[in-house]
Order: structure tokens, then sequence, then C-alpha cells
């Protein structure tokens, strides 16, 4: 989930010139709020999930896209093992199912008591897998809709701080008055959230930003049009935010030099992109400068490179228009985003870069490109501890063909 923001100062070694910002950046209202759970992600096919239960969790999430596949199956693990049939009692008149929902909210959002057996299969629909995933699904989607009005009414209250999904477990297994109360809650309520946080780390699908080797130099544009000739069917956009991936217009300020201007302008008009782009984030931010590939096996060999060349800048959180930032994402990989809006202060909120994939889930895309703030793509990387700093925008790759209309296939 994302819980972190990278630190917002920076050695500020270089003062950029205010930038005109024809269009608001970042997102708001809805946008904003399907956002917050974006984090997460898609289940990994080596999560502990068993394999029906994956069609579950497609049906939940069906019903509501605004939550993560990982999210779900490791709430649904949590409430019931994966157990249709899960039963507990308590003062309450118990719980069953998946999700464990009691009779008067199973009612209110089928329809029909426990006891409903619309099929006429001899199976109370409760216990019924596929059914109870869908109406849990709006459960939890109207329950989410429910934490998110009390958040903007109650922003002082420190629960409106918690991850959104955190406070939604809260709303789900103890109350929405216990967002109220907190950090007070029942014990069993924060060992359900540390519980949940740490299967859905488990078992979310990694961004795998270089986990395909690059081609060697000239191999990709052989004949010299091979960049061309590989159009993408575009995904159907299924997810919680289908529109998101629309570019935020930024002026160059003036004296910028041509390259990085043109890398800026390159970079930006492969926002909205919906496919394409799974795994090859090195190549997408060498695609900026005009490069085919990158001429690296992956980001974290390239930071490696400007390590040792003397073009890196460990630790500094303060990148230069243009440049390249890297983070260490727990994979062999690494990730790397090219830095299309710099602030003078150093604000990672306002600093702006384009990322592969990040939003895939809330989108329904494959591969898509995305515009966001340093400080959000920072926490979705080691809960904000990944970041390695920035790099002189350098590449050895094999150059685009000359004349090459961006934005331009992967060539992958």
């Amino acid at each position: 989930m994302i819980k972190a923001l990278v630190a917002g100062g920076g050695l500020g070694f270089l003062a950029i010139p205010a930038i005109a910002i024809l269009g608001a950046f970042g997102v708001g209202g809805s946008a904003l709020a399907c956002l917050e759970t974006a984090g997460g992600g898609a289940l990994a096919t080596d999560a502990s999930v068993p394999v029906e239960a994956r069609a579950w969790v497609a049906a939940t999430k069906e019903a509501c896209p605004d939550l993560p596949e990982a999210w779900i199956a490791a709430v649904m693990a949590q409430e019931s093992g994966f157990r249709p049939a899960a039963h507990a009692d308590d003062s309450n008149g118990g719980t069953w199912g998946l999700f464990q929902l009691n009779n008067g909210i199973w009612t209110a959002q089928y329809g029909h008591p426990w006891s409903a057996d619309l099929n006429d299969n001899g199976t109370w629909d409760v216990t019924e897998p596929e059914i109870h995933a869908r109406v849990g699904g709006k459960y939890f989607c109207d329950r989410l809709t429910g934490v998110r009005e009390i958040r903007t009414k109650h922003p002082d209250w420190a629960s409106s701080r918690l991850p959104i999904l955190d406070a939604l477990i809260i709303a789900h297994n103890a109350g929405e008055s216990r967002l109220r109360t907190y950090p007070a809650m029942p014990a069993v309520t924060a060992r359900f959230i540390a519980q949940v946080n740490e299967r859905v780390s488990a078992w979310s699908r990694p961004i795998e930003a270089g986990a395909v080797a690059e081609p060697t130099a000239g191999a990709a544009v052989a004949g010299g049009s091979a960049i061309h000739d590989q159009p993408r069917p575009e995904p159907p956009s299924t997810g919680c935010l289908p529109a998101l991936g629309t570019s935020d217009v930024v002026a160059v300020p003036p004296g910028t030099p041509h390259d990085v201007a043109t890398a800026v302008s390159t970079g930006l008009s492969y926002v909205g992109v919906r496919s394409g782009w799974r795994q090859l984030c090195d190549r997408l931010a060498c695609r900026a400068y005009g490069y085919a590939t990158s001429g690296y096996p992956s980001a974290k060999a390239h930071w490696t490179q400007m390590l040792l060349t003397g073009h890196a800048h460990p630790g500094d959180t303060c990148p230069p228009l243009g440049s390249f930032v890297f983070w260490n994402t727990g994979s062999p990989f690494g990730h790397v985003s090219v830095v299309v809006h710099a602030d003078a202060g150093c604000d990672p909120n306002k600093i702006q870069v384009t990322a592969n994939e990040v939003f895939d889930s809330a989108t329904g895309n494959h591969g898509g490109v995305y515009q966001l703030s340093l400080a959000h793509l920072n926490a979705g990387y080691v809960n904000g501890r990944g970041y390695l700093g920035w790099s002189d925008p350098i590449c050895a790759g094999a150059r685009l063909p000359a004349g090459t209309v961006h934005p331009a296939p992967s060539g992958r």
C-alpha cells in the first residue's frame, strides 16, 4: 500500500527557474480517491492463494474496481481462510462466508437473508463463493465511500491520515465509530490491519521494471523500421479510473537546453499510452532522449554504471529537469523515471516524472504510461525507502530512426 513520501529536502545544487504550469498538476476529486487505493496492485502469480480463490478475488474486484486484488485476497484470507462456508458465532448473531458478513449487512446488500437460495441448488447463497464475492465487493465499495465521506468531513481526525484501506479495515472490523477514536481501537483490529498489510506486501505483483533484458545495440532498429512496425492493440479500460493517463501541460522554462526541452516534450507524449511498456522503464526513460533501447540490462545496472562513471547523485532528492531518478525496488531490476518538471524548492509533491505501470491496477491498462509526482512514485516503492538518487540522462542503446513520430511503440 502507499504509505510514505520521500523527504522534501535535497541538496538543491541547481536553481530551476519557475515553470509556468498551464494545467494543474496531480489529480483531484474522484481521481485522487481512486489512486488512494491503487497501491498493492495485482495479485502475484506465486502468491499463496488457491486457484479457485483467484476467481473469487476477480469477481470482488469486478464489483469494486477501487480495491487492489492483493488487498481483496488478504482480507478474504484473514476472514475465512478462503473457505466459502466459514461461519463464526458472536453476540450479534454470527457471520458467514468469504468475508464473514453478518445477516444485516448481507440482507442490505443482497436483498435477501442468509438462508436465501435463489438458484435452488440446496446451498445458501451467502456460502456460494461466486455470489458472496460479488456481494462482498459491493459491500466494501459502499463502505469505502462512507469512509471517504468521513475523512472529508473530519480531516483533523488521526484516522484520516491513515492509508485509506487501513481505515476501511477499521470500519469493516470495528465500525466507523472507531475512526473517531483512533488510535484507540480493539487489539483484534490492529492485528487484522497488520496481517492484511503483511499479506498485501507478500502477495502483490511487483513492477519488475527491467525484468526483460534490453536487446543489444542496433537490434531493435534493424532494417530501420522495426520500431514503427509493431502496433499494439489498446486493452479495454476496466479499472476504477479508466481515464487516468492524460498528461498535465508543462511549459518548459526559457533557457532550457534544447535536448532537455525536447526530452520533456517527448517523455510527456508517452503519457496516456495504455499498453506496451510493462517491465520497460529504462527503455521508456531513454526514449525521451531519442533512444530505441537504454543499452543496459536493467534500471539497476544503469544506476550502477552511472555511479561508476561519476554521473550519479546518490540520495539527492532535488533532481533537475530532464534527469533520471532511480529506485531500488527490492527486485533485481530496480526502477528509473525521467523528470518532466523540476521544483526550485525541491518539493517532491511538485516534482513530476513519467512512469510505466504504476496505475495499471486503477486503469485496467497493461504497461501504461503515467505522469505523477516524485513523492507519489516514491511512496509506491519499498514503502518510500527505495529512492537511490538521480543521474545525468545518459543512455548507451540504439538510436531511433530519423523522423520517428512519438509516441512510438516500445519495439518489444
